[in-house]
């Protein structure tokens, strides 16, 4: 079962999670998503270079292992 609730942040208030927690009773198997519906110019140019980069092959690639090893180089 999947439910979308919509609210105004003025409605984010304990009342609210009371009536999520009530919602979901006593089930363990409960994923809670928050998704904001912003439009942020900045993040979209980030995004929009990231994905042109990626494009033309301009990107750096770690196994597990190497990414877990890595340490930057100001930090060394």
């Amino acid at each position: 079962m999947e439910t979308i609730i919509r609210v105004h942040p003025s409605e984010l208030n304990s009342n609210l999670l009371t009536k999520i927690r009530e919602f979901i009773g006593n089930k363990e198997n409960v994923d809670v998503t928050i998704s904001l519906k912003e439009f942020d110019p900045n993040y979209v140019e980030d995004l929009n270079r990231s994905v042109e980069e990626a494009e033309t092959g301009n990107v750096i690639s770690f196994t597990m292992e190497e990414f877990v090893a890595y340490k930057p180089k100001d930090t060394q």
